[in-house]
């Protein structure tokens, strides 16, 4: 699970950090924290190529960009992610709803004395909801995998192709710039997704991520420039 904090104060973003990363850690499920920064910009610029799953924001950014409309930017490019409010402005949290940013929690960072367990039980939350996700993946167009005892919500236009692993019984998922091995079934994603088709029996390409298709070699070129197989019977498939 990808975490984001946006805070204006450094020494507050320090301590959530610190609590964020303490307790995965400790959990050691995945959670790892993508950016911490006080500025909304960074936050927006991040978004432009790539996704978190949890968001921490700050209300009063010391910025034209506030907390609230940061919010409304990222459950608008987002609707499934948890955003949760992290402010000393308890009477402003009423704009969350004007906005429909539909916060998970609010935290009142003052309450030094209970802040590092809200944010744990928030945590706890989030990462609950987010292996949900992941299950009702018909819905969210994610599939779910689990590697080396963590698991992982994968937006499906992220994937290049599964490829069947030299190791039995596992499959090797290629992202723009990952591998990641785990136990599985090519057989158990070639309809899992329209985007996805078995055109080798060691393959499982993401139609939207090919360059283009050497029929007479039979190789697939992927837009991240890797290459998989596929075969005469059916490379069809892939030039309909």
């Amino acid at each position: 699970m990808k975490i984001i904090i946006c805070e204006d104060d450094m020494s507050q973003l320090k301590r959530m950090r610190t609590i964020i990363e303490n307790f995965a850690m400790m959990e050691d499920n995945g959670m790892q924290v993508v950016l911490a920064t006080n500025n909304p910009d960074e936050v927006i610029a991040y978004l432009e190529k790539d996704h978190a799953d949890c968001y921490f924001l700050d209300i009063d950014l010391k910025h034209e960009i506030t907390g609230i409309v940061l919010g409304d930017i990222i459950r608008k490019q987002d609707p499934l992610c948890n955003i949760i409010i992290v402010t000393t402005h308890a009477e402003m949290t009423y704009l969350t709803f004007m906005y429909k940013i539909s916060a998970l929690d609010f935290i009142i960072k003052d309450r030094t004395d209970m802040l590092k367990e809200r944010v744990i039980s928030t945590l706890q939350e989030a990462y609950r909801r987010y292996i949900q996700i992941g299950e009702s993946q018909v819905v969210t167009k994610k599939l779910q995998i689990k590697s080396n005892g963590r698991t992982r919500n994968i937006d499906v236009e992220e994937i290049y192709f599964f490829e069947a692993s030299p190791t039995l019984h596992k499959v090797i998922l290629h992202l723009e710039n990952e591998h990641i091995e785990f136990y599985g079934r090519l057989k158990d994603y070639e309809q899992s997704h329209e985007k996805l088709y078995r055109c080798h029996k060691a393959f499982i390409v993401n139609r939207n991520k090919i360059e283009s298709v050497d029929v007479k070699e039979r190789i697939v070129y992927l837009t991240n420039g890797e290459t998989c197989l596929a075969s005469a019977r059916l490379i069809k498939g892939l030039l309909k």
